[in-house]
């Protein structure tokens, strides 16, 4: 399996498009369906809006505190020292100079071969 190297600035700068984008969706997605929701159960248009764009705010503020969207970290291979900048929760890394592999998650790093 390929590692998820970012190669150069127009991968990270499509990256941090995408970021931006999937949260504007579900920001905009949790307001509007919660705000249907509230206009259906006999809500006013405003009160649904208040209570949609409480609840949209709050979503998008978890998101930022506790997500990691399409984040970029570098990691240096402990075998060779070669050091990518590489997908924050990427699961596996390949190094591309000594062909290690190893299993990553959060800050513990398992060596699946070397």
């Amino acid at each position: 399996m390929a590692s998820p190297r970012i190669k150069n600035s127009f991968q990270a700068g499509a990256l941090s498009g995408a970021r931006v984008l999937a949260f504007a969706a579900i920001t905009l997605i949790v307001g509007f369906a919660v705000w249907l929701i509230a206009v259906v159960a006999g809500a006013s248009w405003g009160l649904g809006g208040a209570i949609g764009g409480s609840l949209a705010g709050i979503t998008g503020f978890c998101i930022l505190v506790f997500g990691s969207l399409y984040e970029e970290k570098y990691f240096t291979c402990p075998s060779c020292g070669r050091s990518d900048l590489t997908l924050k929760q990427i699961g596996y890394y390949n190094c591309s100079a000594c062909g290690a592999k190893y299993h990553l998650y959060d800050k513990e790093i398992t060596s699946i071969s070397a």
